[in-house]
């Protein structure tokens, strides 16, 4: 039914601009241009600006799940206790390997991940309308979206490595053909592009062509103030365009009264005030004591709350920005706009869908050391959970599911191929899982280039096996994913070596420099590791095997 109201608006031509609330305000010193915002778009699909070439903003922003990460409800967190499969594991966003060094860095195995993108404490937010909020950040510790965007890029689990420098990544943008691992890039932004460097896409952006990492910031903020969502079935109601239904009006009802002692949803969650059509969907409490950009403004403390997700102990929440010990395990209100998308649900990503998420509010929550007195138990029936879930519905934009500008996107070098894809089952052995790694982007000229792989025992030798095509061999070892002929390539990886994790776990690299050539372009190789140790039921222990094209 989404997807055929989307495309109902698409076809009436009501989709084509934001209309239903006014655009978020600027800073002075930086201000709207379509060209900055087409560069801050073309930086946000850049996979090539990650320390390791393989993550974009993007990555973990994905609109087709309401601007959040649906990879999270699969990536774990060991959490506070660093153990997996515990209570306190965390759903967040994977990232990149652990690395260290400069020019280039180095991938480091460490004991959770391997070589493997590492996954964050926190499930990444949505992107969609951040450029009303206030406060950003699940602790706030953000004042802006230029100072925000920022982080993620230094940041050695997101985007960056350790040491990593503002010098680094300016170097990498500077160098990067743009989106050179996308396919599919909306018209607007290919014309934009339209063959120039990043340095030529600067000089539209600024006025000269120097890249700067402050510009950096600009141009991605200026792109995240065109997200806007506001042309959900809750924004054609307030419009006078649909008429809610009666499970839809029971939904809203509820919403919007206390139940059972417990405060109002829309004490916390503004998203169903009808003066969003004046002030936009700022997140939080109102207040008219002070003057904000549409007369009004939301108090940064009223918009943390500690709800009793996990104990405050695990994750300190505002209290690390403030110090003060009454903001232990409070995190910032988050907004429900296209919530229906967003799964999993809460900073942990601890609530897989959206029944879940009410039914912890009905329970008032699973812990309640430091929680908001109001947030009690509810005892909403089911038919009444259901009518909340079908008003929460409401908020959901099309575009994002339609594809639609402003929502529209390039297809990512980890969606369409021209990344690494593993496939296939590692082989079990004495110490964890042979698994094959792939640490840095396949680019043609890239001395950085490697193939690695965990779980092997220390000392043993292992070897990296490749070919063209898979499916040529009659081998009947299991789990050996390539077909390889009498003809294959094996090259020495060597004896693993213990590097970072745990003392019977080794890791073994191969470096595997790809010459500065354009015939190279597009060629596709099949690797596989094998480690002379036992697997279960075969004589040597095989991982599982990735297929490599080179761009």
């Amino acid at each position: 039914m989404l997807r055929t109201f989307a495309a109902t608006l698409v076809a009436t031509g009501f989709a084509a601009a934001q209309t239903n609330f006014p655009p978020p305000p600027s800073p002075a010193g930086n201000q709207q241009t379509p060209q900055k915002e087409l560069l801050g778009m073309a930086l946000f699909f850049e996979e090539q600006m990650a320390s390791n070439g393989q993550v974009a903003c993007a990555t973990c922003h994905d609109f087709r799940h309401g601007g959040a990460d649906p990879r999270a409800q699969h990536a774990r967190n060991f959490g506070r206790d660093q153990l997996r499969g515990t209570d306190d594991d965390i759903h967040g966003s994977p990232g990149v390997p652990m690395m260290v060094g400069t020019n280039p860095p180095t991938a480091i195995a460490n004991e959770h991940f391997g070589l493997g993108p590492q996954v964050t404490p926190r499930r990444a937010p949505t992107v969609v309308n951040s450029g009303y909020h206030p406060s950003l950040g699940y602790d706030g510790r953000h004042a802006s979206l230029e100072e925000l965007v920022r982080t993620p890029l230094l940041n050695p689990i997101e985007m960056g490595h350790w040491g990593r420098t503002s010098a680094d990544v300016v170097a990498k943008v500077t160098q990067a053909e743009p989106l050179r691992l996308a396919t599919n890039v909306p018209p607007r932004l290919q014309t934009f592009i339209a063959g120039r460097t990043y340095p030529d896409l600067f000089a539209l952006a600024f006025g000269t062509p120097a890249v700067t990492e402050q510009r950096i910031s600009k141009a991605i903020a200026a792109y995240l103030r065109t997200l806007n969502s506001d042309q959900s079935r809750w924004d054609l109601h307030l419009a006078g365009l649909v008429t809610l239904t009666a499970q839809e009006q029971l939904g809203l009802q509820l919403f919007t009264t206390p139940a059972n002692g417990a405060t109002a949803c829309n004490t916390c969650h503004g998203d169903f005030n009808t003066d969003v059509v004046t002030t936009g969907p700022i997140v939080g409490q109102m207040t008219m004591t002070t003057s904000g950009p549409y007369g009004a403004i939301f108090p940064t403390r009223l918009l943390f709350h500690n709800i009793g997700v996990r104990p405050p102990n695990e994750d300190p929440g505002r209290s690390d920005v403030t110090g003060a010990v009454a903001d232990e395990g409070k995190f910032r209100t988050a907004s429900l706009r296209n919530v229906e998308l967003t799964a999993p649900y809460f900073h942990t990503g601890g609530a897989a869908t959206l029944r879940d998420a009410i039914d912890f509010y009905d329970r008032g929550g699973n812990f309640h050391q430091n929680q908001a007195a109001m947030l009690t138990p509810r005892n909403y029936t089911p038919a009444e959970k259901d009518a909340l879930v079908a008003i929460l519905r409401t908020l959901t934009d099309p575009r994002l599911v339609a594809g639609t500008q402003p929502f529209d996107r390039p297809t990512l070098g980890a969606e369409n191929g021209r990344l690494p894809q593993p496939f296939g089952t590692p082989s079990l052995t004495a110490s964890g899982e042979l698994r094959a790694a792939v640490p840095f982007a396949p680019l043609v000229g890239s001395s950085q280039f490697e193939m690695a792989v965990t779980g092997a025992s220390v000392g043993t030798l292992t070897f990296l096996m490749w070919d063209t095509a898979i499916g040529r061999s009659q081998t009947t070892i299991p789990n050996l994913e390539l077909g390889l002929t009498p003809a294959f390539a094996i090259y020495s990886g060597g004896p693993a070596q213990w590097s970072f994790m745990t003392p019977t776990q080794g890791s073994a690299r191969l470096p595997v420099p790809i010459p500065q050539n354009p015939q190279l372009y597009g060629t596709v190789l099949f690797a596989q590791w094998a480690a002379l140790e036992p697997a279960r039921n075969a004589p040597i222990s095989l991982s599982n095997a990735v297929r490599i094209e080179l761009r």
